[in-house]
């Protein structure tokens, strides 16, 4: 059941009310004059994702739709403004030098993040699936864990192959994670909850291969 049905905590009574952890040094100030567009990837509720040029470089640019600041969830830890999970996950993972991204937040207004463009990606299933693939899957979301990051939609669909790349693997999708802003923050149970999620990144291995073993189609199983 949604969050939003039994109301919302403030940020003051969370984990994010002392430090925001949107960092102003990789804000973006986007500049659409020099800005190309191509193609719509993806719309949703959430968002819509495009295919641009930017400054003569292919980028995707990703527009979430705010409709107000839904708040926090009652478990203190989950921003339920899908703009502030991504954005503050994408500035963490920028200042532990494991991604390359630029990000505009404005409270209130348009949000959006300027990210590298993989052209013909291919989704983990159990078609695409090889162990050396799902080996460095679990390797990415370890160092996701590293900055300081719960993912918390760990799933297949989510974790993209980059053909010709040599075996590059990318997760995406951060818009209902966690970030800690520091060790301080995670104690015990967040240990656990980073713990359980590695954990089950390591389960698709079987689940991948046994499917792809009897020779199913690709996403006839939700994992």
């Amino acid at each position: 059941m949604s969050d939003n049905f039994f109301g919302s905590v403030e940020k003051e009574d969370t984990i994010y009310h002392d430090k925001t952890g949107f960092n102003d040094n990789f804000k973006l100030n986007i500049n659409f004059k020099k800005m190309e567009f191509e193609e719509v990837l993806n719309v949703s509720k959430a968002s819509s994702i495009f295919h641009v040029n930017y400054c003569g470089k292919p980028r995707v640019l990703k527009v979430f739709h705010n409709n107000g600041d839904p708040g926090y969830a009652h478990d203190h830890i989950r921003d339920l403004n899908c703009s502030g999970c991504e954005i503050r996950a994408y500035c963490s993972l920028k200042r532990f030098k494991i991604c390359d991204c630029g990000a505009r937040h404005d409270t209130g207004l348009s949000c959006a993040i300027l990210i590298e463009y993989l052209p013909k990606p291919l989704v983990m299933n159990c078609i695409t699936y090889t162990k050396e693939r799902m080996q460095k899957t679990v390797i990415g979301i370890q160092q996701v864990h590293l900055a300081l990051v719960e993912h918390n939609d760990p799933y297949p669909k989510n974790i993209l192959i980059v053909p010709g790349d040599f075996g590059r693997i990318v997760w995406v999708d951060f818009d209902v994670s966690i970030v800690y802003p520091n060790e301080t923050y995670i104690g015990k149970k967040g240990r656990s909850r980073i713990e359980f999620e590695t954990e089950v990144v390591k389960s698709f291995e079987q689940l991948l291969e046994e499917d792809q073993k009897i020779g199913l189609p690709p996403n006839t199983k939700y994992y």
